[in-house]
């Protein structure tokens, strides 16, 4: 006995969102696992640039005074940045990637709400051939055959029924996952937006901070009789006209 044709209407309309909660599992997952390394990647980036920080903060300290100063002031607006920047962080973390890692349970419940229609077309199928072979085996058995036809019923009702409840599930599901797109994707946008915009802020105050510093000033400085020589890299810097043991002899340039 083949399938009624609302049997296999039900069919294909369980096979098409089966489809559709395999593809948003699919897809959201892949945007989860991307979104976590661009967290990861912020996150490192973060801790590379605390280290320039550090450097420029050191570089600084054996620098004279206008120099040290502009680095100083430089390397406190970079250090900003990096705040700002763990902000972003945590706010990408707690409004784009858990959200999204939450579609994991709500993948689970649509498969669970799926096994429960499938079993109950199952179940239909089963008293359909159930069916079938009642009337094959006894076909003048009417109390038999109206047992089998019985049950077949109440096994289409309940599939029925399951059926109407999973397509007003998946409908709900189908718009909440429209609504959590927009909301997710925006936030991301947003705290991206929030981020930059302090950032260029604060690029350009260090910008101005280091431009700020006057040349010529630091070269007066540098030149006074008593004026403290600058270390470079890891040799003695050598000032015009002094060897290298006078350097050392008069300021322990090293």
């Amino acid at each position: 006995m083949s399938r009624t044709p609302d049997a296999r209407a039900r069919d294909n309309q369980t096979r098409r969102i089966q489809e559709s909660v395999t593809n948003v599992e699919k897809h959201f997952g892949e945007m989860c696992q991307l979104f976590a390394g661009y967290v990861r990647k912020t996150a490192r980036l973060r801790d590379k640039a605390d280290l320039l920080v550090r450097e420029i903060g050191l570089y600084a300290d054996t620098e004279t005074p206008n120099l040290k100063r502009g680095m100083k002031q430089y390397a406190d607006h970079l250090a900003k940045i990096q705040d700002y920047r763990q902000a972003e962080v945590e706010r990408l973390e707690a409004k784009v990637i858990e959200p999204l890692k939450g579609y994991g349970d709500v993948v689970k419940r649509k498969r669970d709400d799926l096994k429960t229609t499938q079993s109950a077309r199952d179940r239909e199928a089963k008293q359909m051939a159930q069916l079938e072979r009642t009337r094959q085996r006894n076909p003048s058995d009417r109390q038999i055959i109206s047992q089998a036809e019985s049950e077949l019923q109440r096994a289409t009702m309940d599939a029925t029924r399951t059926t109407r409840q999973l397509e007003e599930t998946i409908d709900e599901f189908e718009k909440q996952k429209i609504r959590d797109i927009k909301k997710i994707f925006g936030e991301f946008v947003t705290v991206e937006m929030s981020f930059h915009a302090k950032a260029l802020e604060l690029y350009t105050m260090a910008h101005q901070s280091i431009q700020s510093v006057d040349e010529e000033e630091d070269l007066e400085v540098g030149s006074a009789p008593n004026a403290p020589c600058p270390v470079v890299f890891q040799h003695a810097c050598l000032c015009a006209g002094e060897t290298e043991g006078q350097l050392l002899r008069k300021r322990m340039c090293i």
